[in-house]
C-alpha cells in the first residue's frame, strides 16, 4: 500500500482512476486483514467483516475497475448492469438465504465468476478488436492487473466453491492449497500496487534513450 501511495503525487498521470480505485481496494484489505486478526486473536466472530468487504465490496470495486478499463459503451453498459446485479444478489442473499456472520462462499463464486468474465473479456477486446493496439501492452497498467486477477480469482473460485465438500481427510490438501491461493492473493495486491509505475518507468527511459 505505501509502495503505491506516491503515484498521488505525480502529475497528468493517465491512469490515476484506476490507481484510485485500486488504491482503494489494497487499503481496504489491509485495514480488514489486520482489524480481523485483531478480532480472530481476541475470540470474536470476523466472518461478518470478510463478508462485506472481501466478498461484496472488494468484488464491486473490481468491477467498478472493469467498467473503467474497458474502452467501448457497450462493455461498460454491461458491467454497470453486471455491479447492480451483484448489489442486488448481496442484499436478496444476505437477508432471506444466509446470515452475513457464516462465509458466503456462493456469494464469493458469483462475484468471482463475473470479475474472470471480465478478465476473459478484456483478453478478447485486445486480441479480436484490437483495443490498445497503438500501445505497448507490457507498458499498460490494466494488463498486468488483470492477468493477476483472471488467475487469482480462478485458483480462489475452485478453492472456496469446493471447501465445504472436502473431506476430514483431506483437510491437509486443502491448507497446502490455502498456502497457494495466498500467494497468488499478495502478488495480486502487489502487482495492483506497483504496476502503475511500469509506464512512468518505460517513458523515463524513452526520455534518457532519445537524449
Amino acid at each position: 500500500m505505501l509502495l503505491s501511495f506516491p503515484v498521488f503525487f505525480i502529475d497528468d498521470f493517465k491512469f490515476k482512476k484506476l490507481h484510485r480505485i485500486l488504491f482503494g481496494v489494497i487499503l481496504m484489505v489491509t485495514v480488514l486483514e489486520i482489524f480481523a486478526t485483531y478480532l480472530a486473536d481476541s475470540g470474536r466472530q470476523n466472518v461478518i467483516f470478510y463478508n462485506l468487504l472481501f466478498v461484496y465490496l472488494e468484488t464491486l470495486l473490481l468491477l467498478y475497475f472493469f467498467q473503467n478499463v474497458f474502452p467501448n459503451k457497450k462493455a461498460k453498459k454491461y458491467t454497470a448492469l453486471s455491479i447492480g446485479a451483484f448489489i442486488l444478489w448481496a442484499i436478496i442473499y444476505s437477508f432471506f438465504f444466509q446470515s452475513l456472520f457464516v462465509f458466503h462462499s456462493a456469494s464469493y463464486v458469483v462475484g468471482g465468476t463475473m470479475l474472470i468474465c471480465c478478465s476473459l473479456y478484456f483478453f478478447y477486446g485486445i486480441m479480436k478488436e484490437d483495443w490498445y493496439h497503438d500501445q505497448s501492452l507490457l507498458g499498460m497498467p490494466m494488463f498486468w492487473i488483470v492477468t493477476m486477477i483472471m488467475f487469482f480469482y480462478s485458483g480462489s473460485l475452485l478453492y472456496f466453491s469446493s471447501i465445504n465438500f472436502i473431506s476430514s481427510q483431506n483437510i491437509e490438501l486443502l491448507g497446502k492449497f490455502n498456502i497457494i491461493i495466498q500467494a497468488l492473493s499478495v502478488l495480486m495486491y502487489w502487482v495492483m500496487g506497483l504496476s502503475f509505475y511500469i509506464p512512468i518507468w518505460i517513458e523515463r527511459k524513452s526520455k534518457i534513450i532519445g537524449k
